[in-house]
């Protein structure tokens, strides 16, 4: 299985701490939840950007999801 990226918002880190504030678009994260113990959770990942976007946005904020291995011929 390969593994994919499913983008689903963004973030900036705050001046003088080490926190990244982040946007999530809720349609798409909705999309991605899992059951445990009789509870919901979405698991994703926040990663650095290597130069900040044109909105100033340092981080993105992603999904990695199993894609089924190609068939080739």
């Amino acid at each position: 299985m390969a593994f994919s990226k499913k983008y689903i918002g963004k973030g900036k880190q705050v001046e003088n701490m080490d926190i990244v504030e982040v946007s999530l678009n809720m349609a798409e994260l909705q999309n991605h939840t899992f059951k445990y113990e009789g509870e919901t959770f979405v698991k994703f990942n926040v990663a650095k950007l290597k130069e900040p976007d044109q909105y100033g946005k340092t981080h993105t904020v992603y999904i990695s999801v199993k894609e089924p291995d190609s068939e080739e011929s």
